[in-house]
């Protein structure tokens, strides 16, 4: 069931199973780079603006007590090249054998680019632009822009951040951003020497995870397994679903006829709520679903009700299961299998005019319930072993009124045109729901200034 449908995201035909690349990846990589470029346009070999001098005293001019000096210090060390190889082994010791990669890739590589680009500018360290500067242990030595500390150190986070949890991700950037901090406290940096650093770090931490892929945040089919069993559901078979879906995992068992599962899992940490991701789609005016949820379970118990309350109106859709939250927070959703093919995968010489009617009479009963698919295609009917049409995927159903239940219309037109050509496809449509449903909105007038 389903097995064709779902929003795909960047390609991942060449990444292993349970990686991605997300478009969240190439907008690190060019926000870096752009940050990275200003930074540099600021920079002056010989002389500190106004406002990166004050507030270079500003933040290495607090008083600290005495006592915190071996915890700055300590806090440094996480943006040496010498933190690449621990948190590599690290990853290796928890068996996150891509973590490691992605670490000595990322933070390994930038270091060295960062020491190029120190030759390109050629800035000094504050001392030597700047009067007053308290040094805090060992005075650094050679150039100072970029920050290497600060670039090794946002690098490591951000190709950390999608192996970790939402705690997890908080701790690694608050250790990044106090390396930062910290390098212009002890007097070994200016301002815009640790955003440089740290623009050209998150490049880099970006980059990676675009050539690479990153977790995409699925729950392993072991544990969807064992999160059925211990509802008596026998998950023996459980298989993956091959299609690409990018915010769920989908699984099914096989069975006999009339039997089996359909399994969809939500976990908890999905890419596409990237704060940074987010902020694009808002500026951009596009949204990723037409509905947003807090958390997984909500997803999946949206798309029950609706299952459920179509059922209800008469609408033939998949029997619920099962409903529940399970492993760190991922939401699992269990129905009833129809064994069948979507009606986008048959012959169109298999699409005879009675199930042409029925697909379109079940669109009728959805709407005469309130209820608008949202993503109503030939994909998301699956026609069973009888030859009958069921109407599946109701994540992005909405109790709606005309507006929304005539782009269903639309887009299930538009599929069955392209199945069985444009005169079979209106003739069933104006049969089952009228002329007047598949006429266009009239324009609203604007009116016209006195």
């Amino acid at each position: 069931m389903a097995s064709t449908t779902g929003r795909s995201s960047l390609a991942t035909k060449w990444l292993p199973l349970g990686y991605a690349r997300h478009p969240g990846d190439a907008l690190r990589v060019v926000l870096g780079v752009l940050i990275l470029l200003a930074a540099s346009a600021a920079v002056h070999a010989d002389r500190v603006g106004a406002r990166e001098a004050n507030l270079e005293r500003l933040i290495n001019g607090v008083a600290l007590p005495s006592w915190t000096d071996p915890g700055v210090w300590l806090v440094m060390q996480l943006g040496v090249i010498g933190a690449v190889p621990l948190v590599a082994a690290l990853a290796l010791a928890l068996r996150r054998l891509r973590l490691a990669l992605d670490a000595v890739l990322a933070a390994g590589s930038i270091y060295l680019i960062a020491k190029l680009v120190k030759e390109f500018v050629q800035r000094g360290r504050p001392q030597t632009l700047l009067d007053g500067i308290n040094i805090l242990g060992e005075p650094a030595r050679g150039l100072g822009y970029v920050s290497g500390h600060s670039a090794v150190a946002v690098a490591l986070a951000t190709v950390a951040s999608p192996y970790l949890g939402r705690r997890g991700r908080r701790v690694a950037w608050t250790l990044a951003a106090a390396v930062c901090v910290a390098r212009v406290y002890v007097g070994a940096h200016l301002p815009l020497d640790v955003i440089g650093g740290a623009a050209l770090g998150w490049a880099a931490g970006g980059l990676t995870h675009l050539i690479l892929g990153a977790p995409d945040g699925r729950p392993s089919i072991k544990r969807v397994r064992k999160a059925l069993e211990e509802h008596g559901l026998d998950a023996g078979d459980l298989e993956p679903v091959k299609a690409d879906f990018r915010n769920s995992s989908t699984y099914v068992t096989g069975g006999a006829k009339n039997d089996g599962l359909f399994v969809k899992a939500v976990g908890r940490e999905w890419r596409d709520t990237d704060l940074l991701y987010r902020a694009w789609r808002a500026l951009a005016r596009r949204r990723t679903s037409r509905l947003r949820f807090a958390l997984p379970l909500h997803k999946v118990e949206h798309e029950a009700s609706m299952a459920l309350l179509a059922a209800s109106a008469g609408v033939r859709a998949p029997k619920v299961l099962l409903l529940r939250e399970f492993g760190y927070g991922a939401g699992l959703l269990v129905e009833r299998r129809i064994h069948g093919r979507g009606l986008a995968d048959l012959d169109p010489g298999e699409v005879d005019d009675a199930l042409l009617a029925e697909s379109w009479r079940q669109a009728s009963l959805l709407h005469q319930a309130g209820i608008a698919h949202g993503d109503l295609t030939p994909a998301n009917l699956m026609v069973d072993d009888r030859g009958q049409p069921w109407l599946v995927d109701f994540d992005q159903a909405v109790h709606a009124g005309e507006k929304l239940q005539a782009l269903d219309v639309r887009s299930l037109l538009s599929g069955l045109t392209g199945l069985v050509g444009p005169d079979r496809a209106k003739a069933a449509a104006e049969a089952a729901l009228g002329r007047d449903a598949l006429e266009e909105p009239a324009p609203k007038s604007r009116p016209v200034p006195a």
